[in-house]
């Protein structure tokens, strides 16, 4: 097993924080009418908050680099996968 740096207390209440605020970002983009802009908001903001909690909970900040590579390497399939989903929606 490969040993980490424990990150301090202060640092996981600031992620924390962090990820309400994304929270309370999301709730306020269902109540505006912004079209199909809603649904980038969302997404832009779920991948954020994705990367929080990639980065410090799951610890790919003082991982092993290959950890790294396979959480990249996640992270572009599922870009891919969204992307054609994308385009199949708009091509209907």
């Amino acid at each position: 097993m490969i040993a980490h740096p424990v990150s301090t207390a202060k640092t996981y209440i600031f992620v924390w924080l962090s990820l309400l605020g994304l929270l309370l970002l999301t709730l306020g983009s269902a109540f505006l009418s912004l079209g199909a802009f809603n649904a980038v908001i969302n997404v832009g903001v779920a991948f954020a908050k994705a990367i929080l909690v990639m980065i410090f909970f799951m610890h790919l900040r003082s991982g092993h680099y290959i950890l790294r590579i396979v959480a990249i390497a996640g992270f572009f399939w599922l870009a891919i996968l969204i992307g054609l989903t994308f385009t199949d929606f708009a091509t209907r």
